[in-house]
């Protein structure tokens, strides 16, 4: 293992420390910036599908362990964004920031519609309240807040691909 793997896998937990920790009490009209899109989305565009769809896998197991009551409600839904946010990043120029907009649009919307399906399947419950209430502010605020959280990570991320995993 690489000196940019060992920073990888201690950024990927710091976030899902603060996703855990700190995201919940920090709310913006009702909605909170999700962190673990934001990271899954930046290794998606920077090294592509094999190293995001781990990197989804990993910090979404752990989140569900640590803090979610159904293992797998967190990690399924970041490996669907992983997988397709890697497959779409090899055809877009993804300095662009137009890019990173769009992908935080797509990327967030369908993490919280596959994790209100997936929370059906799993408790049985239709949260039809929870979309108004829920996810159209978190959506809202995600697309502001996921853009430059991407970009930022993209920075801070370690720049040599072929070292990471």
């Amino acid at each position: 293992m690489t000196k940019a793997t060992y920073t990888l896998g201690t950024l990927s937990v710091f976030i899902v420390l603060l996703h855990g920790t700190l995201m919940p009490y920090i709310a913006i009209f009702g909605g909170r910036v999700n962190v673990l899109v934001a990271l899954v989305v930046a290794v998606a565009l920077n090294y592509g599908t094999a190293t995001a769809m781990i990197v989804a896998i990993a910090t979404g197991l752990l989140a569900d362990t640590l803090f979610a009551s159904a293992l797998g409600l967190t990690a399924l839904p970041l490996v669907v964004i992983g997988y397709t946010v890697g497959q779409v990043g090899r055809r877009l120029f993804r300095d662009e920031p137009l890019v990173a907009v769009v992908i935080s649009f797509t990327s967030i919307a369908a993490f919280e519609l596959l994790t209100l399906l997936l929370s059906r399947m799993v408790f049985g419950v239709w949260w039809g309240r929870a979309f108004v209430s829920a996810f159209v502010p978190t959506w809202l605020v995600n697309v502001a807040a996921l853009p430059v959280l991407i970009t930022w990570l993209g920075k801070v991320l370690p720049q040599r691909k072929h070292e990471v995993i």
